[in-house]
């Protein structure tokens, strides 16, 4: 119910609500199963507790509370699990305030409202505890609130001074109602509350401190049981103010969002502007979606009011955009995308003066850096004004904008600079946000000056000369790690702070005519092929995997296959350790070693080279012998780094052949264009054959073809099945006269067993479970491909193969080598890739959930846009995250489905395979237990 697509019944919704309250109700004293059930009921409310007309009553929820957590002495549960307990009590209670019934905001006032009357009585704190956290203010209530009940809350409010808990209570309360009260009179109010905020955000007067000169103290009890999700009334005072449109507040605190006067009270001052905005945001949307009768149709927002607070905001904007607050200025330009699009008359002027003026003053190098990300969250609103200001015969402003956005692509170069990284990310998010914009790039001269061809060849060879500048002088910001354990990143800022950087390459590279990427891609191979640069090895990759992404096979003649044949003539001549198939390596030639520059120049190409083809696909089948060559001498090399550059090689070669994965993300749709030059996002309910023919327009997905399946399960044959064998036989015959040789012959077999694991992930069936009838064995096949992360290789045979002879190795290890942690840590990473079906993907995808929330708000035009002639629910482009964050789902069940099975099904057990390896785990961690944990 909780995660389903399609709609679901409000008859099935009801019942299962009341099933859930029922069992919540009656397991009185079992805090976990109200955990569980509370939770599930929390979430369930919060998708479709508007679908039903259930009445939920309030007093059984507070007895629970009360005998829970306010009468009852601490059980042998511990203070953990009554904790969560009680935020799932209280977060229930939210989740469930808007069904309760007819009078019970009657009810709730007249139980607590006495224990208000003495103010100074520790009593009163729990009373507004209760009151803010039980009082409903749904349609079926609305006759409770009148104007004399607000002026008596008001009173009361004000009988209790200096306390910021009190405060923030009550100006909860308050929202809340002006929020559901749409029959009360707010303007006799308005001068009272300006009062009350004003004083709540404790800024400092003259040379004060800020803070109340006497605060009154709550009890520690009650402060932790009421505890207020917002450290400052931020929140409850931006839903007032966007609720009753209080402009009385355009005069105060504009000088505290100035840099110079920033303090404690910076946070409190961020937060009420972001809410303020979100706030305004969704108003706007409530009054274009919602079916609004005449009733609340003399609420609604016209341009006139629009403008006003956007006039008002801007002030705000314009003293915090240049805050040494890093989280201020970053609300600045949230804020300033959202209000692009609902006034850009006034707010593209705005962004427009101050990029300028940050320009102007490139020593404050602070100022660049958010000037450009203000412009790089507005850069579709940008595009947008301008196209229908030209269409509109406003010349004029048409112009304006297009001198920012080629001032924008121009100006912004000379911010790329190895030694600024806040303003070269910046810059490349900028650039990324403008190019995501556009349909094409380059396919044609009846477009504005900067899309046409010329322009775009002379701006991509300075952005190279920039992009190539910048990649010569970084340094990693980590420490080298040599070998296996060695991140595969080089630690700079590019890679390590953020995701615009590949982000920025892949729609810059996929958005660029034929001729355009031919001439990129040659200064690309140039630049590549010359240069070995260790401190930006993954830069350089992704630079590589861009292309290849974009154009396969052109990039893989100008890249692919010069670095191919670079580390075959690198390996040329060079010793040779024999740990690579059946033939027993001599003494002599384990001792050799390479020379520390070769050592480097092939790590960095090897790597380079597996970052470069993680989207290759078939292309790879061009070049099969030179992969299978070049990856058994790194294997083969007597040196711990390279054989970790050939684990990483290998697994990519394997992943980019098996897997699904999106390909021509960022070609243009075929749907028709916003006059040829912005790509549409979305669609709009007022433009519904649009809609249809882009939800038509599917991603193309890499399906592996028969004779890349045919090379993967030829990898697997020598480098996981061979490799197998070698390692039963390391630990049976013991072909080693020198303990060191051993050592070392156990981990490149080891590592190619789980380079070998990891390429193919849950490619490779899982193992087959034990039933307890001793009849079937045969697992349910995959039918469909949600779920999978790529097509199937191999068989469950050989996993379970597997298993027995990593036990036979883990018997051998636990007998003659518990002292060494590289050999145990090896063998619990192949015990972990055999055993935990699915979960290599789920953390692989799980690692980029943060750089989609960084993506998301370059990638969502917001919901209410002004500058085009209709509105829709929030336009996304299609294949950007979108398509990966499915990904990330289907990985997740995928991990989860071996789990589910054993849980399910009474007959269903894990193979005694499985249960020896998680023995030997056990035994492991037993004797090195640092280790192995």
């Amino acid at each position: 119910f909780i995660n389903a697509k399609s709609d679901i019944s409000p008859e099935d919704v009801h019942a299962l609500v009341e099933l859930g309250l029922e069992i919540f109700h009656a397991s009185q004293n079992k805090f976990v199963v109200q955990i569980k059930w509370g939770g599930l009921l929390v979430r369930f409310l919060k998708k479709h507790a508007k679908r039903i007309s259930l009445g939920v009553q309030w007093r059984p929820l507070y007895d629970t509370l009360i005998r829970t957590h306010f009468k009852r002495n601490m059980g042998p549960e511990g203070w953990k699990v009554r904790q969560q307990h009680f935020e799932t009590v209280t977060s229930l209670v939210r989740a469930s305030r808007s069904l309760f019934p007819e009078g019970a905001a009657a009810e709730i006032w007249s139980e607590f409202s006495p224990l208000l009357k003495n103010p100074w009585h520790n009593s009163a704190f729990e009373g507004i505890g209760f009151l803010r956290l039980f009082l409903p203010a749904n349609s079926r209530n609305q006759d409770h609130f009148t104007t004399d009940w607000i002026a008596e809350c008001l009173d009361i409010w004000g009988s209790v001074t200096n306390c910021n808990f009190w405060d923030i209570q009550w100006a909860a309360i308050v929202a809340r109602c002006i929020k559901g009260s749409i029959s009360v009179d707010w303007e006799k109010f308005i001068p009272l509350l300006f009062t009350r905020y004003l004083n709540m955000f404790e800024v400092p007067i003259s040379s004060g401190s800020g803070s109340y000169p006497f605060p009154l103290n709550v009890p520690r009890n009650t402060r932790f049981l009421f505890s207020s999700k917002t450290r400052t009334p931020s929140k409850a005072i931006a839903k007032s103010i966007c609720k009753t449109h209080i402009f009385v507040l355009k005069n105060i605190k504009f000088r505290f969002y100035h840099p110079s006067n920033g303090g404690r009270w910076t946070y409190s001052l961020e937060r009420f502007l972001r809410y303020l905005v979100l706030y305004f945001e969704r108003r706007l949307q409530h009054e274009q979606f919602e079916a609004l009768d005449d009733k609340h149709n003399q609420f609604c927002l016209g341009k006139e009011e629009r403008c006003g607070f956007v006039k008002v905001v801007l002030k705000l904007l314009d003293r915090g955009q240049y805050s040494k607050d890093d989280s201020l200025a970053d609300t600045v330009s949230i804020a300033t995308s959202i209000l692009s699009y609902v006034e850009p008359s006034l707010v593209l002027p705005f962004v427009a003066t101050n990029f300028q003026l940050a320009l102007e003053t490139t020593t404050a190098t602070h100022q660049l850096k958010y000037a450009v990300t203000s412009v790089a969250f507005s850069g579709r609103a940008l595009i947008l004004s301008s196209l229908c200001s030209s269409q509109s015969d406003d010349s004029s402003t048409a112009d304006t904008l297009n001198d920012l956005i080629v001032t924008s692509l121009s100006n912004a170069l000379l911010g790329m600079d190895a030694n600024d990284p806040p303003k070269t990310i910046a810059t490349m998010q900028l650039i990324g946000s403008i190019f995501s914009n556009l349909a094409t790039a380059g396919f044609s001269d009846d477009v504005p000056a900067f899309l046409q061809t010329s322009y775009l060849s002379e701006w991509l060879d300075e952005f190279f000369c920039r992009l190539f500048s910048v990649l010569q002088n970084l340094e990693s910001s980590s420490p080298i790690n040599e070998g296996y354990q060695s991140s595969i990143m080089s630690g700079t800022f590019l890679v390590e702070d953020s995701p615009y950087y590949f982000c920025m390459l892949e729609i810059v590279l996929g958005k660029l005519s034929k001729p355009l990427f031919n001439q990129s891609l040659k200064k690309i191979a140039k630049f590549v092929n010359a240069n070995i640069l260790p401190g930006a090895t993954s830069e350089v990759g992704l630079l590589c995997c861009a292309c290849v992404h974009s154009y396969p096979e052109e990039t893989a003649l100008y890249l692919v296959k010069p670095i191919l044949m670079t580390i075959m003539s690198s390996f040329e001549g060079t010793p040779t350790t024999g740990y690579v198939g059946r033939e027993v390596p001599s003494k002599i030639a384990t001792k050799a070693t390479l020379s520390p520059a070769l050592e480097t120049a092939l790590d960095y190409y090897l790597r380079v080279l597996a970052i470069a083809i993680s989207y290759a696909g078939p292309v790879l089948l061009n070049y099969r012998q030179e992969f299978k060559n070049i990856i058994t001498s790194s294997f083969q090399a007597p040196s711990w780094k390279v054989n970790g550059a050939g684990d990483h090689l290998l697994r990519s070669l394997l992943g980019s052949l098996v897997s699904y994965y999106p390909i021509d993300q960022y070609k243009p749709f075929s749907c028709q264009l916003i006059a040829n030059i912005i790509e549409p996002w979305g669609c709009s309910k007022a433009h519904q054959d649009r809609e249809v023919e882009m939800l038509n327009f599917t991603p193309k997905w890499h399906d592996p073809s028969q004779d890349e399946l045919s090379f993967a399960n030829e990898l697997l044959e020598f480098h996981f099945q061979s490799a197998l064998e070698d390692l039963v036989s390391i630990c049976q015959r013991k072909n080693h006269s020198e303990t060191g040789q051993e050592k070392e012959h156990l981990k490149v077999t080891l590592l190619r067993i789980h380079s070998a694991l990891q390429g193919v992930m849950s490619c490779l069936p899982e193992m087959r479970p034990s039933y307890k009838d001793g009849k079937s064995k045969v697992v349910e096949p995959i039918i469909f491909i949600a779920g999978s992360a790529g097509s199937t290789v191999g068989n469950s045979e050989m996993r379970e193969k597997a298993a027995e002879l990593v036990h036979v190795a883990c018997r051998y290890l636990l007998k003659e080598r518990t002292d060494d942690s590289i050999l145990l840590a090896l063998v619990v990473r192949v015990i972990d890739a055999l055993v935990n079906y699915g979960s290599l993907e789920y953390e692989e995808w799980s690692s980029h959930f943060q750089a989609w929330k960084l993506e998301s708000a370059s990638i969502i035009e917001p919901p209410c846009n002004f500058i085009i002639p209709f509105h829709s629910q929030g336009k996304k482009r299609p294949r950007w995250a979108l398509v990966d964050k499915a990904h990330l789902h289907n990985t997740w069940r995928s991990s989860q489905s071996s789990y589910h099975r054993y849980r399910t099904n009474a007959d269903v057990s894990p193979s005694s395979l499985m249960v020896n390896l998680m023995n030997d785990l056990l035994d492991l961690s037993l004797h090195n237990y640092e280790t192995v944990r």
